[in-house]
């Protein structure tokens, strides 16, 4: 059936809804131009509430989310990210240090490696206080402690990233207006985001012919953590809708969590844990590995 809601990404009223998870009660929408899929019911109470949750996290609760993600997979990301922006970035004065914002920051360890090893003056924003004072006692990086729409930025930075932030908030066009109007005139957006692959498209098939029955897939991918999944057609529409131009999108092999964390977080048995992230290790370190996630790059004009 086609819902009455436009299009998160494209804006365009071709959107369509899937059958729903006979586990969850989640519905998946598909955008019919852009092929954005997304959760139709995302603003519901279950995952708001999980966010409210999110926000209220101790001081150790954030500093074990963050020790559970793949060591590898960061610094080497991060690194050549930061290379793109500061070759994309316009010449700056002589003495003065291009100014970078992360939102969502985390424990900001990727802005200590921005400000250490590429010279940026660095600062960003988190929701989460437990992840305000990580940040600080961690790596010496301060950060705002607030949504990006309360702070009052406008043309006061030169570089804007996110990593894995933006299927997260709930009003993705909000979020990416308000990177605009921060950016100064020829600064740059850097952003990975959840990408909707074949093995997606695979896994939602099947559900949609088991009447939603098979849906463990479908219901871990979209979910409250990431509630819309980008093509490379969805994100470049968005983003040229929204006034950003140069815009490449390109799928990447990259994993956040460890394997254990990723198969734990399906709710499986618990002696299943251990061999499927064996399973899934040897996957990712495959050619066939789905790249499930979207390096984004785009300028404001």
């Amino acid at each position: 059936m086609t819902n009455s809601h436009d299009c998160p990404a494209c804006a365009g009223p071709r959107v369509r809804t899937a059958v729903a998870s006979r586990a969850t009660g989640r519905r998946i929408s598909t955008c019919q131009d852009c092929g954005v899929h997304f959760w139709h019911d995302h603003e519901d109470a279950e995952r708001l509430e999980a966010i409210e949750l999110q926000i209220e996290w101790s001081d150790d609760d954030y500093s074990n989310w963050v020790d559970i993600k793949r060591e590898q997979v960061g610094p080497e990301a991060w690194r050549e990210a930061l290379g793109w922006v500061r070759d994309a970035l316009p010449n700056r004065p002589a003495g003065t240090a291009p100014v970078m914002y992360d939102v969502g920051a985390g424990d900001g360890e990727f802005l200590s490696v921005a400000r250490d090893d590429f010279g940026f003056s660095v600062t960003g924003n988190e929701i989460v206080a437990g992840a305000v004072k990580l940040a600080k006692d961690r790596h010496d990086v301060d950060l705002d402690l607030g949504d990006l729409s309360s702070l009052g930025h406008v043309e006061d930075v030169d570089a804007v990233t996110l990593w894995c932030v933006l299927a997260h908030v709930t009003d993705t066009d909000q979020l990416l207006a308000d990177t605009h109007t921060m950016l100064r005139p020829g600064g740059v957006l850097f952003l990975q985001t959840p990408h909707w692959t074949k093995a997606d498209t695979m896994a939602h098939a099947a559900k949609r012919a088991t009447f939603g029955r098979f849906s463990k897939v479908p219901d871990r991918r979209i979910a409250q953590h990431h509630w819309i999944l980008h093509t490379r057609e969805s994100i470049t529409a968005q983003l040229t809708r929204l006034g950003f131009v140069d815009i490449v999108a390109e799928p990447r092999l990259r994993y956040t969590l460890t394997s254990e964390a990723y198969i734990a977080s399906m709710n499986p048995p618990k002696w299943s844990i251990r061999p499927a992230a064996r399973l899934l290790d040897r996957l990712i370190a495959s050619p066939v590995a789905p790249r499930i996630v979207l390096d984004v790059r785009a300028r404001k004009a």
